[in-house]
């Protein structure tokens, strides 16, 4: 039997901030270097501005890496209390410590002069100060926030903590026969959305280009490399905001007017709440959390004012509590 519980750092999160903050950072002020060193070298005069880039840059670098290792520490959960840990420190929290742990909801969070709201689950302890678990940088964030439910339950009913259990049996709906046939949907015609617009342009355009000059852009290398992953991100970064849902009176579906594979299926009586939310840069999202806390993020550009009504009357209606922000 568990008698603890360790955090696991999601390392796609971290890979992406570490490649495209620090990778294309550091390059670039590397680089900028070298360039100095070898126009020094070729006799060119030294001036006060040759190392503004790496000035500017590599502090980013430096401040990116700090912010990973402080901002994102290492939590132990057992029944003393809570550890969170850094390579610079360690603190441990007595459960009589703790005033009370409010598992979902969005909270400030900063990135040097960036500030957003961002999920947490915040952790109040007796001396009014504060812990925030940004959830999304931990891989297994769910574990997390079952853990701590119980024991917030436990700190509420003035039981003894010792209860306090660490096996997680996740629900199996694999046996569920979903039949969507009747199901209600909500969705618009992504054809007429402005990502639909750039998706589908942006093919047109590449098609267009490849067939007025194909010796140009097929028997260049570099440029079908560059075109190629171009085309990649840009329709994957589009179509992931091409969600739409069903719901019948047992299930949510959610489906994607590009990725027709895609089929998100969650029985009602297990979503624990909905938030209605507009990220940095994306387009109107519904965020599902289920009763384990486990969540998931679906930009719908798809959806209309309208329709976004009426999916939020039929969820109220199957009575799951909704956190509308964009409010």
């Amino acid at each position: 039997m568990k008698e603890q519980l360790k955090s696991k750092r999601n390392i796609f999160i971290t890979g992406v901030v570490l490649t495209v903050v620090v990778g294309m950072f550091g390059f670039i002020s590397t680089f900028a270097i070298f360039k100095v060193i070898a126009e020094l070298q070729n006799g060119i005069p030294f001036t006060k501005t040759m190392f503004v880039v790496p000035l500017i840059f590599y502090p980013i670098v430096i401040y990116t890496i700090f912010y990973l290792l402080t901002y994102f520490p290492s939590i132990t959960i057992d029944k003393r209390g809570i550890e969170v840990s850094t390579i610079f420190r360690a603190k441990n929290y007595h459960w009589s410590e703790i005033k009370e742990i409010q598992l979902t909801g969005k909270r400030p969070h900063k990135f040097m002069f960036i500030a957003m709201p961002v999920e947490a689950t915040t952790i109040l302890l007796n001396d009014n100060s504060v812990i925030y678990i940004w959830v999304d940088y931990y891989s297994n964030k769910s574990e997390l926030r079952v853990i701590l439910d119980r024991a917030n339950k436990i700190l509420h009913d003035n039981k003894k903590i010792t209860t306090l259990d660490f096996d997680i049996n996740r629900p199996d709906h694999s046996e569920y026969y979903i039949d969507d046939n009747d199901a209600k949907e909500f969705n618009g015609n992504h054809l007429l959305t402005s990502n639909g617009l750039f998706f589908y342009g942006w093919l047109g355009f590449i098609a267009f280009m490849v067939y007025l000059k194909p010796q140009v852009f097929l028997t260049n290398f570099g440029a079908i490399i560059s075109i190629s992953l171009a085309t990649i991100v840009f329709s994957i970064s589009l179509s992931y905001q091409m969600n739409y849902f069903k719901m019948t009176n047992k299930y949510l579906i959610v489906k994607n007017s590009i990725w027709f594979w895609r089929n998100d299926v969650y029985l009602l009586s297990d979503i624990r709440e909905v938030v209605i939310e507009s990220p940095r840069k994306l387009s109107k999202s519904l965020r599902v959390i289920t009763n384990d806390f486990q969540g998931k993020l679906y930009p719908s550009g798809n959806l209309r004012k309208s329709k976004w009504k009426e999916l939020i009357e039929q969820l109220k209606a199957a009575k799951i509590e909704i956190r509308n922000e964009t409010i």
